[in-house]
This record gives structure tokens, sequence and C-alpha cells, in this order.
């Protein structure tokens, strides 16, 4: 775990960061993003100590790197940077493997080690160990420079705008790359960029900074959903989530009241319920609110007996999804069996609501009128 406590820095009367506290967990890629100037890059170079802070401390498992030797401190955390920091006078092998040698690690170690770290960033270590960094392009400098940070397989991997330097493309791909390496790796990452789609894409947590403070710290789907202010609102974008559409789950967009019936409940009555509240089905449910089917206006009309209950001919078999069901999972599923409607319950089957495809094209154009009324603005 990697901890910041009432971390402040000053130069001359100049407020860099000022009283910085928050924790890293372990296995977490926290993305530290902000306008120029805010301190993320000074408090991500305070981490391995290449800035000293003027106030406060930097714990890494508990224990002050300020009790660590520096030079053994920064042999063990990762460091990628914009300009990838590889040697030119170096073949690749040689800018993986020099931390290793330092550490007096074992020489066919340190060779196997390679070839693994090779084959982890995408790239043939045949082809490519024994080149130099001038005979890359920019998108294979920056895998070789993530893979020497894991050489010595530190538990802190520190990343300084690593990306902003290549093409949109080549970017893009790096990003899911990462993504989906650390989904295997675990590492404790710390990731400076000023992109928020880069922080949304990679993030499991968003620290948004302004004028050397925290605005907020959170994970990325509660930043999107809820901004602590206009700042962090304005930063992000208010119709963000639109463009992470996995975000929006379905408590998010669900009526929350439904019109329910009991399953003792006639099928006149049932009836006369629909056509007061204008809807054409009825969750059929218990005493606890526990669903137990759903009954649609058209079958009700069929049925020759009115004091029948509504028990008899209910859909107790009915498709239901979770509240934490995103909307793109949402969408296909009604599509798939053709629903109307699909009654939202918890793992208990308690009915918490209701998503209907009016429901979702009203939480659809309510992204378009926000849209509309920014313009206007």
């Amino acid at each position: 775990m990697l901890e910041f406590q009432n971390i402040s820095k000053q130069y001359d009367q100049h407020l860099v960061v000022s009283d910085i506290n928050f924790k890293v967990e372990q296995g977490e890629l926290v993305v530290l993003i902000g306008p120029s100037g805010c301190g993320k890059t000074t408090l991500l170079k305070m981490i391995n100590r290449l800035i000293k802070p003027s106030s406060g401390d930097i714990f890494i498992n508990g224990r002050s790197i300020f009790t660590q030797n520096e030079v053994e401190l920064r042999r063990n955390i990762g460091y990628v940077i914009q300009q990838t920091g590889l040697f030119p006078h170096m073949t690749v092998r040689q800018n993986i493997e020099i931390i290793p040698k330092l550490q007096k690690i074992d020489k066919e170690q340190i060779a196997k080690r390679s070839i693994q770290l090779m084959e982890m960033v995408g790239l043939d270590p045949q082809q490519f160990l024994d080149r130099y960094p001038f005979q890359l392009s920019g998108g294979q400098q920056q895998r070789i420079g993530v893979a020497r940070a894991f050489a010595c397989d530190p538990e802190i991997i520190l990343m300084d705008e690593p990306f902003s330097a290549l093409d949109p493309i080549t970017r893009s791909q790096l990003q899911d790359e990462l993504a989906d390496l650390q989904s295997k790796v675990q590492k404790t990452i710390v990731f400076v960029t000023h992109d928020m789609n880069e922080a949304i894409k990679i993030a499991d947590k968003i620290c948004l900074l302004h004028e050397g403070k925290i605005v907020q710290y959170d994970t990325v789907e509660e930043i999107m959903k809820n901004p602590a202010n206009d700042y962090v609102a304005g930063f992000i974008g208010r119709n963000r989530i639109w463009s992470s559409p996995e975000f929006i789950r379905a408590q998010d967009i669900m009526i929350t009241n439904p019109v329910s019936a009991f399953a003792q409940t006639t099928t006149i009555r049932c009836i006369e319920k629909m056509r007061l509240n204008q809807v054409d089905s009825l969750m059929i449910v218990n005493r606890q609110n526990k669903l137990l089917g759903v009954v649609f206006a058209q079958e009700l009309q069929m049925m020759k007996n009115p004091q029948q209950a509504v028990s008899e001919i209910m859909q107790s078999q009915c498709p239901t999804i979770p509240p934490d069901m995103n909307i793109v999972d949402i969408l296909e599923l009604m599509n798939e069996g053709n629903s109307s409607s699909i009654p939202v319950v918890d793992e208990h089957r308690n009915l918490l609501g209701l998503i209907t495809k009016s429901s979702l094209l009203t939480t659809l154009s309510r992204q378009y009128s926000n849209d509309e009324s920014e313009v206007a603005q």
C-alpha cells in the first residue's frame, strides 16, 4: 500500500501542492489528473524521492520512504516517462537488464526474464532484443520502457504521461495493452495524465487535482456519476458518462416504483389498475415485495372470468436483471427477448424497479437535451 500523509511542497512563496492525503491500495491503478501546474507530476516524483516534500510523509507498506536508502528505493520502483528514457547507446536487451545487473541477479535468470518481459509487452524477443532504440518506432520504444520498468518485478510502477507523445492509434493500443497487462499482473501503478479519456479507460481510481489540492478521489464510476462540485463536472465533461455507457447501471435509470399487484388480485381489478396507471403490465409480488411474476394487459383482456386470480395467468418465468447490469447489456437483453419491460430484482428476487423501453428512451433523450442546452449556452 502507498500512502500520502499531509504532503505539501513549496518553492519560495509558491505552494505547488498542499495538504495531500490519499491511499493507493495494493494492485490498484490510480491516475493523477488535472490541468498543467496542478501538482500531479510533483506528487509522482515524490514517490521515488526525485522531489522532496516541504512537509508530510509518504509510506510504502507502512514504512516511510525517507527511512530507506534512496538508491535502493528507486531501483525497486518502476518508472516510465514520456520520452521513454532509453539509453540510445545501449541495445534493448542492455536497457532492460541494466538494473537487474546492478542488483547482481543471476545472469541466466536475467536473460530468461528479458524474454518474458518482451513477450509481456507484445514484442518478439529474437527480433527486437539486440536492436537499438533508434531502430524502433515510438510505440515500440514505449513498450520497451514499460518492460524495463517491470524488470525487477517492483511492487510499484510510476508512469508520467508515458503515451502522450504518441499518435492517437498507437496511444489507444498501448492504453488497451496496459489495462490488459494490469489485469494480469496487478501491480500498484500511479499514472499521470492530463487526458480524461485516458484516465477513464485505464484507471481503477482517479485523483483529480486543482491548484495543488485534491478536489475528488474516487472510482471512475463514482466521479462520472457524482462529481464533487462544478469544477469536477466541468473538467470531466457533464455528459462524459455517455462515452462510457458501461458505467450506466439499471439502478441509475430504472423506474423505482413499478405498478404491482398481489397474486390473489382478480383480473378485473388488475385491468382497472393498469388503466388508471396507464401501463400495459403489472409486477406480481407477495406481501414482502418478492417478485412472483408478470402479467400483461393483452393476456388479461382475453380472460373470460373477471374474478379469476391473476396468479393463474401470470408469467412466473419472466426474465429479470440485477441492479448493477449496465445499459449496453440491458439493451442487448431486451432486443434478444423482444421485451418491452424487464423487472430489476436483488439476489433474493425482491422487486427493486423496472426497466422499460420508454424509460430507456427517456434516459437517452435526456442526454441529447443536455447536449443541446450546453451548445445553446
